[in-house]
């Protein structure tokens, strides 16, 4: 996928995504035992999926959220290796650079959703540390007002105990995954198009909302996770 575009995805590539996430689910399940709980039903594509970030397996988990076809933004240096760079790119990767605004991976994203795919961005920007969910990227609430499409938020609780930040490893343990109802830009709900005057407002308004259901979903998993421990044990 050219960093400046937008290119709908091959059968071939179609069919190895569907593939992928499929051996993504089942490691998931069976390795990090992860169970997953849906406060309602997944809106229909396409959306932005919305995650804490506590690891790097967390891009892996999404797998256990949905299988519709998703759409990644992944940091420039990922693709320094060739290999890595074209199978991140068979799964659907572009991308970014984090070191500022990059006006280009914002149009790729852009024109992904406009195309009706659905992008998974994760709010915080990189992996954080605690429990705590504050000072989110305004970026997801930008694309969702810009492309008028809803925003998924998704906490995910245990996974940095898989993956600590710095490990190399994956270790096997429990994960809780908890998806919250879908949160819809105003102009969305009216039908109307949002006028310049209020899109900042708008922006500010979802990133508040946004980062108050990340918190609170992120504690009902890690409750979640506690039940799931006690039953192992």
């Amino acid at each position: 996928m050219d960093q400046s575009r937008y290119v709908a995805p091959t059968n071939f590539e179609r069919w190895f995504y569907k593939g992928a996430q499929r051996l993504v689910e089942g490691f998931n399940r069976y390795t990090l035992l992860t169970t997953v709980h849906y406060e309602e039903a997944m809106p229909p594509p396409p959306y932005l999926l919305a995650p804490t970030h506590r690891s790097n397996i967390d891009t892996l988990l999404v797998g256990s959220v949905t299988r519709d076809p998703m759409t990644y933004m992944a940091k420039s240096g990922l693709f320094v290796n060739p290999a890595i760079a074209q199978l991140l790119r068979l799964l659907g990767g572009f991308p970014v650079d984090r070191g500022g605004t990059d006006r280009g991976a914002v149009e790729v994203a852009q024109a992904a959703l406009v195309a009706g795919s659905s992008l998974v961005v994760f709010p915080e920007g990189t992996r954080r540390r605690g429990s705590v969910v504050e000072d989110l990227e305004e970026g997801v609430a930008y694309l969702a007002l810009k492309a008028q499409v809803p925003i998924v938020p998704v906490g995910i609780a245990g996974s940095e105990r898989a993956m600590p930040i710095g490990a190399k490893l994956i270790y096997p343990g429990a994960i809780a995954i908890e998806v919250g109802r879908a949160i819809y830009p105003l102009s969305v709900r009216t039908g109307e198009v949002a006028g310049g005057r209020t899109r900042r407002s708008e922006i500010s308004r979802l990133t508040d909302i946004l980062t108050n259901e990340l918190n609170r979903l992120r504690n009902e998993a890690q409750h979640q996770r506690v039940m799931l421990l006690q039953t192992l044990a």
